[in-house]
């Protein structure tokens, strides 16, 4: 822990570690970044090297199951798991290692994760969806996970959001001590009907510890866990989340409930702003706050059609933006996730597939470029950055159309008043605005080409299979052509004008953003003087005369000013001043 920079455990890791050690179930509600990965990986690693070093050629059998909602999260545990055990056993030259750790997730090759299974693994950690899919192949994998010594079940409530309910029900249904193949309920199931021998065979052990850590977890739940009442409040229809909990074959009679989530959700060390602006100028303030305050942000769509026209938009303003949903191929979201990592002053524009469970290092803002619709959704998404007690700041963008979103999620989140305003340095504006106008114009001229020689390739490939020949001019630029379509002839003067667009706005960003007030040819003169400031390289890096401070820094300082007294005294002083000389007139 000390070579992993950790001077002092968590307040989750504090009180679940002591008791998972002991063999005791735990249930965490706790804040995101808060630690919870250590907090159920630490007993299930000690447990591991107490036990003998493995022989080699003898297959190892599965130990500890750990179950993830989405992909990036199920790798990023791996690697947090792979991290602790390098510094624990130091460079492992001998082979087998003391402890394997393998990893089942979809969108990665189904074969490779098969030969690691079929090597045998110490900790598996999963995705419920192809996990599933191999456990309907797998005999002895289903009866490794009957038999399993620790299940751990990471953030609960993303997973039951996801749409792998189903499948993660049936896999908790293995590891249940009463668990019938052959009952009339799972007489249809492939699965069960295949490995019903095996599985009548293997029993499922009485010491298995199992985790639940989720950012939510009802009051009422809570409550029956501790008493270990098992059935539902009469009139009351449970949540997905909850009939899960309930289908968990918990071994304690009253399984430890940790509940350290914060009031209203957000951590302490968050601050929050926004932006009132109309929709069309979304794209000049996000690229202000950007250029504003540097650093890594993540922003959040509310589509992917959304990242898809945000990208090529702020790749022509030489921004680093990388995208990050669902339709990408997986190694091209690990790519694009590395080079975030990697870049000081990246931008990683996403839907909410990267709201839950990713541990990105350092990320100082979350944009919501789109609001939410859920209060949770717009937690977790918060919950990206202020991560392990480090300041953190959430700016939301909202447009007239998103006053309704903002108060729905006001009144979920307990709230009487939305965050305060950011303020904007206006002297920027005309000149970011000319910018966003012209990288939009190149944008729209180059997608106007794609589409033309999509159009055209469809037409060739057509005619190709069709085995039939094509007009040439209708694969023709047009130009020329009197009887060319008008929209056509348009396409093909768009782009001709892009380089010449492209070099106007290379001369844009080659300009200095100044300030009002400042000269930048002469620093000592102008209303403000920053001749000081940029010898003592304390000025901002892009735009001249702009404030230094940080997101979090400039709200805190808006918050101290906010909570000094009020000077509501004024107006009293003025009414008992006019009353004095009233009464001296009076006198006289």
């Amino acid at each position: 822990m000390v070579a992993l920079d950790f001077s002092k455990p968590t307040e989750i890791q504090r009180r679940a570690v002591p008791d998972g050690l002991e063999g005791r179930d735990v249930v965490g509600v706790a804040e995101t970044g808060s630690g919870k990965t250590l907090a159920y990986s630490l007993p299930i690693l000690s447990y591991l090297l107490r036990r003998p070093a493995p022989r080699a050629g003898v297959r190892r059998p599965l130990s500890a199951l750990v179950l993830c909602p989405t992909r990036e999260l199920a790798i990023q545990v791996n690697d947090h798991l792979s991290k602790v055990l390098s510094y624990a056993l130091g460079s492992e030259s001998k082979k087998p290692p003391r402890i394997s750790i393998g990893t089942v997730v979809g969108g990665l090759s189904a074969h490779k994760q098969k030969r690691i299974l079929a090597r045998g693994c110490d900790v598996l950690v999963a995705t419920p969806g192809r996990l599933w899919d191999l456990l309907k192949t797998d005999d002895v994998l289903a009866a490794s996970v009957r038999a399993l010594r620790f299940l751990v079940i990471d953030e609960a409530d993303r997973m039951i959001e996801t749409g792998h309910f189903a499948e993660l029900e049936s896999i908790v249904k293995l590891t249940q001590r009463n668990f019938t193949p052959d009952a009339g309920e799972y007489d249809d199931d492939p699965t069960f009907a295949n490995t019903a021998t095996v599985l009548e065979d293997t029993d499922a052990r009485d010491d298995m510890q199992t985790f639940v850590f989720s950012a939510t977890l009802s009051k009422d739940l809570q409550q029956n866990l501790k008493k270990r009442r098992r059935s539902k409040p009469k009139g009351k229809k449970a949540s997905a989340l909850e009939d899960l909990v309930e289908k968990l074959d918990f071994r304690d009679e009253a399984p430890l409930v940790i509940d350290l989530s914060p009031e209203g959700g957000l951590v302490k060390t968050l601050r929050e702003s926004m932006i009132e602006c109309v929709v069309s100028d979304k794209d000049l303030y996000l690229y202000y706050f950007l250029l504003r305050y540097p650093g890594r942000s993540l922003v959040f769509t509310g589509s992917i059609d959304g990242i898809r026209r945000l990208i090529p938009l702020f790749e022509q303003l030489q921004v680093p933006v990388y995208p990050l949903h669902s339709q990408l191929q997986q190694k091209q979201r690990l790519k694009n996730l590395e080079r975030f990592k990697a870049a000081p002053n990246g931008v990683l524009i996403a839907t909410d597939v990267a709201a839950r469970g990713l541990d990105i290092p350092h990320v100082d803002h979350v944009v919501h470029f789109n609001l939410p619709r859920t209060a949770d959704a717009y937690v977790h998404r918060s919950g990206r950055t202020a991560r392990a007690q480090n300041p953190g700041f959430a700016l939301q963008l909202v447009s007239p159309e998103d006053k309704a979103v903002q108060r729905a999620l006001l009144r979920s989140l307990g709230r009487d008043a939305p965050p305060p305003e950011l303020a904007i340095e206006g002297g920027f504006m005309p000149k970011l605005k000319e910018r966003i106008a012209l990288a939009r114009e190149i944008e729209k001229a180059q997608h106007a080409v794609k589409k033309d020689n999509h159009d055209k390739n469809w037409l060739r490939e057509a005619a190709e299979a069709m085995d039939i020949d094509i007009d040439p001019e209708l694969l023709s630029e047009g130009d020329d052509d009197p009887d060319a379509p008008v929209a056509r002839k348009g396409r093909n003067k768009k782009a001709d004008k892009v380089p010449a667009l492209k070099a106007k706005l290379a001369a844009l960003l080659a300009q200095p953003l100044v300030a009002r007030g400042v000269s930048a040819r002469y620093p000592t003169a102008g209303s403000r003087v920053i001749v000081d400031d940029v010898l003592n390289n304390t000025a901002h890096g892009t735009m001249l005369g702009a404030g230094t401070l940080s997101a979090y820094d400039q709200m805190e300082g808006a918050k101290g000013k906010v909570e000094k007294p009020k000077r509501k005294a004024e107006p009293a002083k003025k009414q008992e001043g006019h009353r004095e000389r009233g009464a001296k007139r009076q006198r006289k």
